[in-house]
């Protein structure tokens, strides 16, 4: 495998040097794989999941003053499970720019950071072409890309698990600072993020301690490996405790255990099952600590059993690993076109990096025709049905309240109007009961007596529940109390998901 050969870490290359280096073809191909990304975003940049605005909500009562509130005035609950982005879209509001739009911007720079990483931090562990490769797979996944303009956190964690994995996983153990640093970025991002540092050092440095000669260095490395996450999250638990009086969000509460077994893994290896499956084999052809890039997709694949399939339509809880898987399938085509570069001549490595990028392109359900009629589909039938409720709801006085499930846009754009979250998701009580029955929702919904609800049906003519919850709030005595006033249809043929307005 050839290599680049790159200046010694901590010293400082020559600017004619490193000038000499951006014009190498290896940064072509890493220009042309940023310049794929941001046409992709382009491309897909009507696409704002439902879920991106229950962080938008908070964020707007932050920078409002309200505090970390679902409801102005209401108690303080923590319905999102990430404090960074929240944090960084009410500064944005404040600033006068646009929540959202600042949460989507992140994402599309976090990708191209993902596809400069993967190249840059991937040599010393992969080699220079299939870090190429590599760079090439992550901006061409059109997946990757509908969750960069998604409006939620996604490629921002997988910047900081790709950069502290490579380091991590370069032969020497590469700086040991450096990876706790992007690692303890993680918990701030997601809940499961401490565990996925956690396993990239115990498997990464674990060896070390029982070995005499390594112990000594291991053990410092782990104390900052390990220590300075650990840090990071027993801070953000003091300011969780202090703050609601909680360690875990709702959303750990409400998820966790509540799915159906490997209904989101398999998901996943249904829309991804090639580049997965080349993926593996790049994973045993790697040795020593290379094979560390391995135990992030791994981590996901364990704690996605049992975890509750929510938004997760092209991946979107595997894509903070997608880099990586990237970096793993690399090395397996790059073997590949060795071997038959030995046999059959040379293989053009720019020929050979287009190749494989074009088959993530052109296979389905990842590809870009598919993605791009999902977004569309979502648009038109989804979002249409939403937009509807909202215009309607702006016609009923500004005290109104409602009860909806699908508690994002239509709650964050509602102009202050009191919100109860069916599933109570963005409510303390969660806190309190933990996970509940339909029933029981049902029965709390109607205790707290909305002025409107509104309930997502299969059928545009007679309500089927779209989720369960919802069918029991339907069958509920109470219900008696409300009046159908008004249907919402998204648009499209194939639309099956209507919003029913009742009101009392």
């Amino acid at each position: 495998m050839r290599t680049s050969t790159l200046p010694a870490e901590g010293t400082t290359p020559s600017p004619r040097r490193s000038s000499r280096a951006w014009a190498t073809p290896g940064w072509t191909v890493v220009g042309l794989a940023a310049l794929v990304h941001l046409a992709l975003c382009w491309q897909f940049r009507g696409f704002v999941t439902d879920d991106a605005w229950i962080s938008v909500r908070y964020a707007e009562n932050l920078a409002a003053g309200e505090g970390f509130v679902w409801n102005p005035g209401g108690p303080r609950a923590e319905g999102f499970s990430n404090p960074l982005l929240v944090a960084v879209e009410a500064l944005a509001h404040v600033a006068g720019w646009s929540a959202p739009g600042a949460a989507r911007l992140l994402g599309v720079v976090s990708g191209l950071a993902c596809v400069v990483l993967v190249y840059v931090a991937g040599r010393p562990v992969v080699g220079e072409w299939p870090a190429r490769i590599a760079a090439l797979l992550t901006a061409c996944s059109a997946p990757f890309a509908i969750w960069a303009v998604g409006g939620l956190e996604t490629l921002m964690v997988a910047v900081a698990i790709t950069a502290g994995t490579l380091e991590v996983a370069r032969r020497d153990g590469g700086r040991a600072l450096r990876a706790a640093a992007a690692f303890a970025v993680l918990p701030w991002l997601r809940p499961e993020g401490l565990a996925v540092a956690a396993a990239v050092v115990v498997i990464g440095e674990g060896p070390g301690l029982f070995r005499a000669a390594t112990r000594r260095r291991a053990l410092a490395r782990t104390s900052v490996l390990a220590g300075i996450p650990l840090c990071s999250q027993l801070v953000l638990e003091a300011v969780r405790l202090g703050l609601y009086g909680h360690l875990l969000p709702n959303s750990v509460l409400y998820k966790s255990g509540a799915g159906d077994g490997f209904s989101v893994l398999m998901k996943f290896l249904d829309q991804a099952w090639l580049p997965t499956v080349v993926a593996g084999a790049g994973a045993v052809i790697l040795t020593g600590r290379s094979r560390l890039l391995a135990v992030p997709p791994l981590v996901y694949a364990l704690g996605s059993i049992g975890t509750l399939d929510s938004a997760n339509a092209y991946s979107r809880f595997f894509m903070p690993v997608w880099p990586l898987i990237a970096l793993l399938a690399a090395v397996a085509v790059g073997y590949v076109a060795r071997t038959l570069a030995r046999r059959v001549g040379t293989v053009s490595g720019v020929a050979l990096a287009a190749g494989a990028a074009l088959v993530v392109l052109t296979l389905p359900p990842g590809d870009v025709w598919s993605v791009q009629a999902t977004q569309q589909r979502y648009m038109d039938c989804r979002v249409g049905a939403r937009e509807s409720v909202l215009d309607w709801l702006r016609t009923t006085p500004p005290e109104t309240s409602f009860a909806i499930s699908d508690a994002g846009f239509v709650p964050a754009r509602a102009e202050g109007r009191l919100v109860v979250d069916n599933f109570f998701l963005n409510e303390p009580l969660i806190q309190e009961t933990g996970r509940m029955s339909p029933g029981r929702r049902a029965d709390l919904v109607h205790r707290r007596a909305p002025d409107v609800l509104v309930l997502a049906s299969r059928d545009d003519r007679r309500f089927v529940g779209y989720y369960p919850t919802e069918q029991a709030i339907y069958d509920h005595p109470a219900m008696s109390e409300y009046r159908l006033a008004h249907v919402a249809s998204g648009r499209g043929p194939s639309c099956g998901y209507h919003l029913m307005v009742f009101r009392r």
